[in-house]
């Protein structure tokens, strides 16, 4: 069967993976001239980096299987994470209990308390009882105001922006037991990563689709998705300037929801979906360093007159002896995607950066920087608003072989690329069963 995936991220590569090996006759079309969305890599100074930080917990079980079936086993490493909190003007361990009980910016009693709510938060197993509230009305209730004022509240604020008072409870609730599951008998959390980079698990989809008798078009735009008598029928593609036909007895759309709706017209409910989820776009900058910024892989940063949300330093998990010596630090940020700040340019946005840098650690001069890359997005993270279970666009569409699998799609866990695989799996069950149930 002739199948159409639109879009060529990870969502959209792993079902052509997994379609082809079906024996289904599946084709990509990417508008962009690369694979792999935010999991793709840039070429920052001699070192392969993603565009995008990535890491995989202990619990991503779908990637992990993956990783495995597609014998990649070898270059998956597991390495000690840190964190650090940036609150005050000064910079806090917090990666393990121990860390915790020592958080000055919060009272002992607070401390405490934070201790007991985050274990309680890791027993629980119910997450659809938490979406009926927000995130910010549980834990000033259960945690109280100390932690999400001087905590969470920052956090959910730099994370989400002025969506932050309407995330819903599940969502946080995820986290935490993501965070707790990757954490050893000692408290200390361990993430994954692809040390030869997640470029070698891109190349390796598409040499899986290929060798399937896939195929893959870059820079081919799909503007249209035809139906009739509610069955699509094919698409329409732009690829150098020039207005394509392609015929398709399945199509896949691995879009943001605001883009999908620019190519097919849904009834109105399926429409009011698509329009639920909202979405931030992210703004990153990926420095090449000549040494060491922070003792920290992760900073969260809870000063709110800092312009950043997060300072990741990937060559604290995964050591510098893989980049030529060098120390790789992204500046990341979630911004609604029309902020002027995507319009900045981008040596003075990045001067503004390295002020605040230069306070959190004052023996940092922009002199260290050896190079940057700069990375945008305009669908980084979709924003999730109470009762969304009932909300959630479903995968199979209102016509009949038209598929949706998206970052709007997963819940009531955050964005990842665990989520990404787990999506395409769920996606070719669903076409597998419909069509041995004819």
């Amino acid at each position: 069967m002739n199948t159409v995936i639109i879009g060529g991220g990870i969502t959209g590569l792993v079902a052509a993976y997994k379609l082809s090996k079906k024996g289904f006759k599946v084709t990509v079309f990417e508008s962009s001239y690369f694979l792999g969305g935010q999991a793709s890599v840039i070429n920052i100074g001699g070192n392969k980096i993603e565009r995008g930080y990535h890491h995989l917990f202990k619990n991503d079980k779908e990637i992990i299987e993956l990783i495995e079936e597609l014998d990649l086993s070898d270059s998956l490493k597991w390495f000690k994470s840190s964190v650090g909190m940036y609150s005050n003007k000064k910079l806090y361990p917090f990666s393990t209990p121990k860390d915790l009980l020592s958080y000055k910016p919060l009272s002992l009693i607070s401390r405490i308390r934070l201790g007991f709510v985050s274990l309680y938060l890791q027993r629980q197993k119910n997450w659809k009882k938490y979406e009926k509230v927000t995130a910010k009305y549980w834990i000033n209730k259960y945690a109280g105001k100390e932690i999400f004022t001087k905590i969470w509240g920052p956090l959910l604020k730099s994370k989400f922006g002025y969506f932050y008072n309407k995330i819903n409870m599940s969502w946080f609730w995820s986290k935490m037991i993501t965070r707790f599951a990757s954490r050893n008998n000692k408290g200390e959390e361990i993430l994954g990563y692809l040390i030869n980079s997640f470029d070698e698990f891109i190349d390796k989809l598409v040499y899986k689709i290929n060798d399937n008798g896939g195929q893959i078009f870059l820079n081919s735009k799909v503007i249209s998705i035809n139906h009739n008598n509610n069955i699509a029928t094919n698409i329409n593609y732009e690829i150098n300037g020039e207005q394509k036909k392609f015929e398709a007895d399945i199509v896949i759309s691995t879009v943001p929801n605001f883009e999908l709706k620019k190519i097919v017209k849904f009834n109105k409910n399926f429409q009011k979906k698509l329009d639920v989820a909202k979405y931030l776009g992210a703004s990153v900058f990926i420095l090449k360093l000549k040494k060491k910024f922070s003792p920290y892989y992760w900073i969260n940063i809870i000063d709110e007159d800092v312009p950043f949300l997060g300072l990741i330093e990937h060559t604290n998990l995964v050591s510098e002896k893989y980049y030529n010596g060098d120390h790789i630090l992204y500046i990341t940020n979630y911004l609604d995607y029309k902020d002027k700040i995507f319009k900045e340019d981008k040596e003075k946005l990045l001067d503004k950066y390295v002020s605040h840098l230069e306070e959190i650690n004052p023996n940092f001069k922009k002199e260290d920087i050896e190079s940057f890359v700069y990375n945008s997005v305009s669908a980084a993270q979709p924003l999730l608003p109470i009762n969304y279970s009932i909300l959630k666009p479903e995968y199979q569409s209102p016509i009949n072989n038209l598929y949706i699998g998206n970052t709007s799609q997963i819940y009531p866990e955050d964005r990842g690329t665990n989520y990404s695989v787990k999506i395409a799996g769920e996606i070719v069950s669903l076409i597998s069963r419909r069509i041995n149930e004819r």
